[in-house]
């Protein structure tokens, strides 16, 4: 396991900041249309408009994160969940535009 200091890294945050989104999406796949397989959950969530929202959604988690690290005094952590959500939304704004 790595220590603490280890943790208190931007790749670190940067790589939980990527992931929790995933899980969340993978979470509300699995709550939601268990029996449909994921390429067509996704290809009908794009087809109804729904799949950059409810991505966008998906990214609300690492609120939680980045105010964990931030509360532990993982400042470096932080700012890597920062950056991962930054990137979402980047991706986000520009698959809105095309």
């Amino acid at each position: 396991m790595a220590s603490p200091r280890n943790r208190n890294k931007m790749g670190f945050g940067f790589s939980l900041g990527m992931l929790f989104p995933v899980v969340a999406f993978c979470a509300f796949y699995f709550l939601s249309k268990q029996e449909v397989p994921l390429s067509d959950y996704l290809i009908s969530l794009w087809r109804l408009g729904a799949l950059l929202k409810i991505v966008s959604l998906c990214v609300l988690p690492n609120l939680i994160l980045f105010l964990y690290f931030y509360r532990i005094k993982y400042d470096m952590s932080a700012r890597g969940v920062l950056m991962a959500t930054f990137v979402y939304a980047f991706v986000i704004v520009l698959s809105k535009a095309f």
